[in-house]
């Protein structure tokens, strides 16, 4: 059926006897006019022909377009409350009865009755909560139970808001509730300090808390709340939401924070820079740094510090305003420019050189003559050599190296541009790659380097 039809008596369509509803299936008998003789899988009538189709239709679907009841029958002096469906849900949808306002929809099996859903779908909205506070079980403040907790900054999928009771109905861990700690914009995560070693506790009451664990002074963790009553604080650790009476806002005097290791990432100095011994400015000295050298960056701890590498010394510095990703100085070569090879004399006066580095989302190509490699777009990575050069050197450095890379020509355009590009550890260096002319002709009649090492060409 191409939608729901009434059924009749016979082909005049006079008497109606029945219906039948959208996608049912049915058997055709005879056809009569514009009326045909079907039969069900409980009894037969008359439709109308045009009601009929070949191929069953596809489903319908309506949206919720806010949250509501759902009902057993469309009369409503007939049906009661069988249940409630929230906003931005879909279901699908067999018929609308316009005489009550009414969708008939699939619901957990059953077909029910709804009148908050319509044909445009509706993105699902959220709130947070504000603190950490209870959530019941319905709207009614005197009736309601307390259900559960959410905790402050949880964000949760929002069903619609009872203005009488001033709650929120929202998703928490599957369940629909209520509550009146939540509101549309994401409270700002806060944070608090151990101010000294202490214990944890499964719960706020002192009379009724075990022990679940230590924290250690200087120990930052995220908090949710705050009990006057017990004088605890709810705070978050290793995953768990636990109490605690040793925290604070402020860092201790004198603390130096925990240090965190991180994936290696490469970064350049902005100015001459003064290494640390650990992450305070009151620390010893580990070693200086001159502008433009590339570091590692191997650790970081609070208060915007890392733990940097340069050469065989280590220490600790601001990231901020101290490190850049873009060397503006520096140049990766992957051919005859690296150490050893025919042109390396080229590459003089650098301050620093890093080997054993790597191009990321690059090819590598040769054409013409064994030593003319192309660096093009690509999905791998190249090997790489990063040469540093000082305020001092390097707009020179620059000019040369242009002037050099657009010796080599085709068809009287220039195979190689200076371009910026991203090494896989994160900086960002110049190197000499091909134009999307000229790595049309290399990718169309060049050899592809599968290791994409200049040194293992063969």
């Amino acid at each position: 059926m191409r939608g729901y039809a009434s059924m009749y008596s016979s082909s005049s369509l006079s008497r109606r006897i029945g219906a039948v509803n959208l996608r049912t299936q049915v058997q055709l008998l005879e056809i009569s006019g514009s009326a045909a003789h079907i039969k069900t899988g409980y009894y037969h009538g008359w439709v109308k022909t045009n009601q009929l189709a070949t191929q069953q239709p596809a489903k319908s679907y309506r949206y919720v377009q806010k949250s509501g009841p759902i009902y057993s029958h469309f009369d409503a002096s007939k049906s009661r409350e069988v249940g409630r469906i929230h906003h931005g849900e879909r279901y699908e949808y067999r018929r609308w009865d316009s005489a009550n306002r009414r969708d008939e929809i699939l619901v957990n099996g059953s077909w029910v009755w709804a009148n908050t859903t319509n044909r445009k779908s509706v993105s699902s909205q959220y709130r947070y909560a504000q603190h950490t506070g209870g959530v019941y079980n319905s709207a009614e403040k005197k009736k309601a139970k307390q259900a559960g907790t959410i905790r402050r900054g949880t964000k949760v999928r929002w069903g619609t808001w009872d203005s009488a009771n001033r709650r929120d109905e929202v998703l928490l861990n599957g369940r629909w509730v209520w509550a009146n700690s939540t509101n549309r914009k994401a409270p700002k995560t806060e944070y608090r300090f151990a101010q000294k070693n202490g214990n944890l506790y499964d719960q706020a009451s002192k009379s009724g808390a075990k022990k679940v664990g230590t924290i250690k002074a200087g120990a930052k963790v995220q908090w949710a709340t705050w009990d006057s009553k017990n004088r605890r604080d709810e705070i978050r650790v290793n995953g768990k939401w636990v109490w605690t009476d040793v925290t604070n806002r402020t860092k201790p005097e004198g603390l130096i924070p925990p240090t965190v290791n991180v994936t290696d990432y490469g970064r350049f100095a902005t100015r001459n820079l003064t290494m640390l011994k650990q992450p305070s400015a009151k620390a010893g000295w580990a070693g200086s740094v001159k502008k433009g050298i590339k570091v590692t960056v191997q650790a970081k701890a609070d208060g915007g510090w890392v733990k940097i590498k340069s050469g065989s010394k280590s220490g600790y510095v601001k990231e901020k305003d101290n490190l850049r990703i873009f060397g503006p100085h520096s140049v990766a070569v992957y051919g005859t420019l690296r150490t050893g090879q025919s042109a390396y004399n080229v590459m003089g006066g650098f301050q620093q050189k890093e080997m054993n580095q790597r191009i990321s989302k690059t090819s590598l190509y040769q054409l013409w003559n064994r030593n003319w490699t192309f660096l093009t777009n690509g999905s791998r990575s190249v090997a790489t050599e990063q040469f540093q050069y000082s305020d001092q050197a390097g707009p020179s450095m620059l000019k040369k190296l242009d002037r050099y890379e657009s010796q080599l020509k085709y068809q009287g355009r220039v195979m190689y541009t200076r371009q910026k590009v991203r090494m896989t550890d994160g900086s960002q260096s110049w190197t000499y790659k091909t134009t999307p002319f000229s790595e049309k002709v290399v990718k169309r009649s060049g050899r592809y380097i599968v290791s994409g090492d200049f040194l293992k060409r063969s």
